[in-house]
């Protein structure tokens, strides 16, 4: 969740029916988010990403926005937060975006590694 909505943004311009909003995005997830967090003994929350190590470049500036979105609702709703942006951005200073993602969004195999290795580390899974 949340991928799409920033992807949409970029790739589909004129197509605003598919767009959702940052704060549209908050307030979807949060009610979601509160609805679903009382009947859990826990909850994970995982950012959106992208595999795009520039971060000037536009969809992944607006991709961390989003980012702190979830970032947020994990802190008020006492989840597991899973920065997987930042696990990303740590492999992708030592491979290139293409390793882990052939359009920047849909993970290869290594990329569904980084954020398999993401989940676990966040769980406290030890190695």
């Amino acid at each position: 969740i949340g991928i799409n909505d920033v992807w949409r943004q970029f790739d589909t311009p004129w197509q605003r029916e598919w767009h959702v909003p940052q704060d549209e995005y908050a307030a979807t997830l949060g009610e979601l988010v509160a609805q679903t967090r009382p009947r859990l003994k826990g909850m994970v929350l995982l950012t959106p990403y992208m595999v795009e190590p520039n971060r000037a470049d536009p969809m992944r500036a607006a991709m961390e926005r989003y980012d702190a979105v979830v970032r947020d609702l994990a802190d008020q709703h006492d989840a597991v937060f899973v920065d997987t942006q930042a696990a990303f951005d740590t492999v992708l200073a030592h491979m290139h975006p293409m390793a882990l993602a052939w359009d920047r969004i849909h993970p290869t195999q290594v990329g569904h590694m980084v954020l398999a290795r993401a989940l676990l580390d966040a769980l406290g899974y030890a190695w």
